[in-house]
């Protein structure tokens, strides 16, 4: 397949709004920039080739699969929960994807000239943490090995990226802390609840693969 382009204009807050949890919903209307005390973080979105076929690239961004990761318990708002490969930008990072990157290879071996950058996605603030994470969606280009390291993650999964359809999402009861339980929408896949950003961030995503696919087929009857 040709290499995507973003759209010009991303669904954004749009996209959020379909997954987000509960409490969250209010204030994402309200919000217009993050606070100013926000931290800075970028996470890789990885498409990879299906790992359930072996008919070689796909056609389309909705025939592939998305990179997940299963965080390591610690003392955290996000112990324990199912996210995107990344963390916190340092100054010696020189943007958002490079941050996105270093974070792969620290936490997974996955190395950059093995990943096909394709921009960034909307921008999204998590109040809990109070960090404003930056989505960096990439591809697969070949040969990438995936060695997890225990010291960051517990573990990753490759889940076909049509089963993100928001038509699938359920309606989760999801511990948000050590005493806060709260309903939001997200997938149960594998016994594993994706919820929150990171199933915001994937909302966003399946719109734009499912546009791309639609462009396709209009630009070739």
């Amino acid at each position: 397949m040709n290499k995507p382009i973003l759209p010009h204009k991303l669904p954004g807050k749009e996209a959020h709004l379909k997954l987000a949890p509960e409490p969250r919903v209010i204030t994402l209307i309200k919000e217009q920039t993050p606070p100013a005390t926000a931290k800075e973080s970028a996470v890789l979105v990885l498409l990879t080739p299906p790992t359930a076929s072996n008919t070689g690239v796909p056609d389309s961004l909705l025939d592939r699969d998305l990179l997940l990761i299963k965080r390591n318990t610690y003392h955290g708002v996000h112990s324990g929960q199912i996210a995107f490969p990344g963390g916190k930008c340092e100054d010696y990072d020189l943007d958002y994807t490079a941050t996105a990157c270093r974070e792969a290879f620290e936490e997974l071996g996955i190395k950059r000239e093995n990943l096909e950058i394709i921009g960034g996605l909307s921008k999204l603030y998590v109040p809990p943490s109070n960090f404003t994470i930056y989505p960096i969606l990439a591809l697969n280009k070949g040969g990438v090995v995936f060695t997890p390291d225990p010291r960051e993650v517990a573990g990753f999964m490759q889940v076909p990226l049509k089963l993100f359809d928001p038509a699938n999402a359920q309606r989760c009861r999801v511990q948000a802390g050590p005493y806060e339980w709260v309903h939001a929408p997200g997938y149960i896949i594998d016994g594993n609840t994706i919820w929150g950003a990171t199933a915001m961030i994937i909302a966003e995503l399946y719109q734009v693969a499912d546009l791309a696919m639609l462009n396709t087929s209009l630009n070739n009857p």
